[in-house]
């Protein structure tokens, strides 16, 4: 009895995990850090529990080599900036080198898989909301300075082999895309660095010295409907391209990607 009484909680315990980290996007972003706190405790925890049990079936040395693999290998794989094919089909990269990355997010991380001709790619970004503010134009993102074009870490791209986007050539196949947002025109930024913070405070020499090239596109400003949460989509455009298309509030943003 004692031990399904255990198991039960343990269950418990995991759903209410699992629905805090869903509900993160929508909680005020000032109550993240004292969530986040709770939430890895209760992680912790379960855990530990999770662990306890394990001794007792298994041993000591095989409980601890479990444990191991359950938790090294998966964050070694989230933490790990892959590159080529592989990188389309393995998850976005965080960067456990910075705090923010053990948190709950409030702009979580999203991606899109798209193939141009027979390069596959693949976009991570974080997916910030608007949150009744004014974000394009306001204070969070003001017209012409560097913005990462997302949160948390740089949105990256990762794809299968060379691709161009805006006219601006990518060969490795991997590059992070900063912007620089105006009223009528957007500068698009590409940098073969991407293991850096997104913060455009850590747009450092570094960064810049890897720079792919820049473009200027045009901005469209009238949506129809305000989109409350910063998004990417890839729509077919003439001949074997695609368009990698921004759209938040009422702006949206057009990158003509193609393969070379």
């Amino acid at each position: 009895m004692p031990g399904a009484r255990g198991s039960i909680l343990a269950l418990a315990g995991a759903v209410v995990l699992f629905g805090v980290a869903a509900a993160a996007p929508s909680v005020p972003p000032n109550t993240i850090l004292p969530i986040s706190v709770a939430w890895l405790l209760l992680l912790l925890g379960l855990a530990g529990w999770l662990l306890a049990r394990a001794r007792a079936r298994l041993g000591r040395p095989a409980a601890a080599a479990l444990g191991l693999a359950v938790v090294v290998v998966p964050a070694l794989v989230v933490g790990t900036g892959w590159r080529g094919r592989l990188g389309t089909y393995l998850p976005c990269r965080r960067d456990w080198a910075r705090l923010p990355s053990y948190l709950l997010r409030s702009s979580p991380t999203e991606s899109i898989v798209f193939e141009v001709g027979a390069v596959r790619v693949k976009v991570c970004y974080g997916s910030p909301r608007a949150r009744g503010r004014k974000m394009l134009g306001g204070t969070p993102v003001p017209f012409g300075r560097l913005w990462r074009t997302g949160a948390n870490e740089p949105t990256t791209l990762r794809a299968s082999g060379p691709i161009g986007i805006a006219g601006i050539r990518v060969d490795s196949g991997s590059a992070a895309l900063y912007s620089v947002p105006g009223p009528e025109t957007w500068e698009v930024v590409l940098t073969g660095s991407t293991d850096q913070w997104g913060h455009e405070s850590q747009y450092t020499e570094r960064v810049r010295s890897q720079e792919l090239g820049r473009a200027v596109v045009p901005v469209r400003n009238d949506l129809p409907h305000h989109v409350e949460t910063l998004m990417f989509d890839a729509e077919p455009r003439d001949g074997d391209a695609v368009d990698l298309v921004l759209r938040w509030e009422r702006t949206e943003v057009r990158l003509a990607v193609r393969a070379p």
